[in-house]
């Protein structure tokens, strides 16, 4: 599946690179006590390869020579740094505490990197960070709840990080910015908590999929607008349906679950949804007549309880793929086999 947070991350960090990023200059710009930081960062991974490049007597704001590290071009702070995709020599070791010496660090970054263990350094709620992203890292235990103190967040995303526990009820009550958030690929378990729904108007993507949650979607999460809703893999079980009236919902992914409702008595959806994904449910009734007016770029229901005659017309006819339907109760009609007078 396209990896939508981390693409919407990369947006979000690009466009505040290029309003802050430092130009190639000759001379050097890169503050002694940034530096040493970096130095010292560089140090407690032991030194890796891929930071070779960090040589204490070049410019860490020169442009692309230090990898990973970003500079402002106000005032040749670091500002970004990306520690994704390093391997580490002699671990594992636990991410460094000493991110925090770089106080105008605004982006942190680190995926992927071989021999890297939790937990999340408390030292961070120091920093006024906008965009933190880390993934594939086995932070282990449950998600910190210091992590609320970081009220000036955009993105969160803890993605792949061996996690478990219930999801922190004050986790993003206290974001008032964050329109992001992705704990996809843990093993979380519990219910949404409530407080999830004070989200800020411009909340745009939520991705709790592949953990162990459970209980009902709160049908609060209906008036928050939210474009992409993946709470797939999970143990979710109720009627979800509201979820198809959201205004700015474009993507919804709700597959393998438990959830059970009448699917026939959805009356109408929002006119800006183009993948709606309910496979491996419960879902009842008949498709309705209602999701013909939609402009879906994909469409299943595989795997459910659903029966009668699947619609025609209007965008299902696009949907030819008879896999979209197989495994109900008793569905007919193209592309599957034909209605028998009995169904």
């Amino acid at each position: 599946m396209f990896n939508y947070s981390s693409t919407i991350f990369r947006l979000c960090f690009l466009l505040q690179v290029l309003l802050v990023v430092t130009p190639l200059v000759s001379a050097e710009r890169c503050h002694p006590e940034d530096k040493k930081a970096l130095l010292q960062i560089k140090n407690d991974l032991n030194n890796p390869t891929a930071l070779s490049v960090w040589n204490p007597a070049t410019d860490c704001c020169h442009y692309n020579q230090w990898k990973g590290v970003t500079c402002s071009a106000q005032n040749h702070r670091v500002f970004a740094l990306n520690l994704s995709h390093i391997h580490i020599h002699h671990g594992p070791l636990p991410i460094p505490s000493s991110i925090a010496a770089l106080p105008y660090l605004s982006v942190i970054q680190i995926m992927s990197v071989s021999n890297l263990i939790g937990p999340i350094p408390t030292s961070i709620t120091t920093l006024d960070l906008n965009h933190l992203q880390i993934s594939n890292i086995s932070l282990s235990g449950t998600i910190p709840a210091f992590l609320s103190n970081l009220n000036n967040l955009i993105t969160l995303e803890l993605s792949n990080c061996n996690l478990s526990g219930p999801i922190p009820p004050s986790l993003i009550s206290r974001m008032p910015n964050l329109d992001g958030l992705t704990l996809s690929g843990n093993s979380l378990n519990g219910s949404i908590p409530d407080s999830f729904w004070s989200f800020s108007n411009q909340f745009l993507y939520l991705d709790l999929a592949n953990n162990r949650l459970s209980g009902y979607i709160p049908k609060s999460l209906e008036n928050q607008n939210v474009a992409f809703v993946f709470l797939n893999d999970n143990m979710f079980e109720g009627d979800a349906s509201f979820l198809f009236k959201s205004n700015r919902s474009t993507r919804i992914d709700l597959s393998k679950n438990k959830l059970a409702f009448d699917f026939g008595r959805v009356e109408s959806f929002n006119d800006l949804l183009i993948a709606l994904d309910l496979r491996y449910n419960k879902i009842y009734g008949k498709i309705p007549e209602a999701i013909k007016s939609l402009h879906v770029e994909k469409f299943n229901v595989s795997h459910n309880n659903l029966c009668g005659k699947i619609p025609t017309g209007g965008v299902l006819s696009s949907i030819t793929d008879a896999s979209a339907y197989a495994h109900n109760k008793c569905l007919c009609g193209t592309p599957l086999l034909p209605c028998s007078r009995d169904s």
